[in-house]
């Protein structure tokens, strides 16, 4: 479950020259003031606009950096309490095009970590309390090419639902989805990896944004911070199985200017390990590998045909 690079020093020199292009005082008399754009926020164009603001950036083909960081907890079988056991990071790049119908592509490549709780390093291995053996993490890179159009109103057949609050200056955009599919991780092939023949996932998030900021046509993309939570099975890795239980996560994500902003371990981690997912895509091929996909595709399995069992 893997991926191939570009260094950061020449993403960075670069993004240096724009900085210091940018910051190039311009006469006055050559500055023709953008009027305002004042949005509503019941209008799905509206909408689109924002998100795509607060998630990427409206300028066609000017990449984004973006990651999170969470803990990982398990709920056991109980379900009275939550037991953290691992953060999870991300590190993402992404570009979006806007098309002649008003929705936009958008295209990210994202490396995806786990980490030690005490020391923040990523996780080659981690001890399963439960099973009372050290298991092998798997840390893994894709791609995600999706078409965001104006959203549908919300019914009760919805599985993704966003709603959008204006308080004072800040915009909130909440959104609340949930994932029911055939798990292509099979207890067949992977009687310990799998959660069983279907899966299913809750996810929830809030983003907030600044009003004006999100109104001054001069910004193309604007700074957003996000919480988020997942609520779903065991990963994979974690070898549990069918074993009563799930996982519930809270992290939370933000926008950078530049690769230098994002601490800790993962850039580093991601740039040895996923070079080639160190920038966005420049290419659009409607792809997507969701984790467990590329699990079934990259990861040996368990059992294999002819076995007993």
């Amino acid at each position: 479950m893997n991926g191939c690079k570009k260094t950061s020093s020449s993403r960075r020199a670069a993004l240096s020259l724009a900085a210091g292009l940018a910051a190039t005082p311009v006469a006055p008399t050559l500055v023709k003031a953008a009027a305002s754009r004042t949005l509503d926020f019941n209008d799905p164009q509206d909408q689109l606009y924002a998100l795509i603001k607060m998630n990427s950036d409206l300028e066609d083909g000017k990449e984004t950096i973006s990651w999170s960081k969470g803990i990982v907890h398990a709920i056991l079988e109980d379900g009275k309490i939550l037991e953290p056991m691992f953060y999870a990071a991300s590190l993402g790049f992404s570009t979006s095009y806007k098309q002649d119908d008003g929705s936009y592509k958008s295209m990210s490549n994202f490396t995806i970590c786990y980490l030690d709780l005490e020391t923040g390093n990523v996780l080659q291995s981690w001890y399963n309390p439960w099973l009372e053996q050290e298991v092998e993490v798997v840390n893994y890179a894709s791609t995600l090419h999706y078409i965001t159009k104006p959203m549908e109103p919300i019914n009760d057949h919805t599985r993704l639902r966003v709603e959008w609050q204006v308080d004072g200056n800040d915009v909130i955009r909440w959104s609340d989805g949930k994932i029911i599919k055939k798990n292509p991780i099979t207890p067949e092939k992977w009687p310990r990896a799998s959660v069983g023949a279907m899966y299913y996932k809750n996810q929830q998030a809030q983003a907030i944004a600044r009003l004006d900021e999100l109104e001054n046509p001069g910004l193309t993309s604007v700074k957003a911070v996000t919480t988020g939570q997942r609520h779903g099975p065991w990963y994979p890795w974690m070898l549990m199985g069918q074993d009563p239980g799930r996982t519930y996560r809270r992290d939370i994500s933000k926008k950078a200017d530049t690769l230098d902003e994002v601490a800790g371990s993962v850039p580093a981690y991601a740039e040895k390990h996923f070079p080639n997912f160190m920038s966005a895509p420049t290419e659009w091929t409607g792809a997507y590998i969701d984790p467990e996909t590329l699990w079934a595709r990259d990861m040996p399995p368990e059992v294999m045909p002819g076995d007993a069992g």
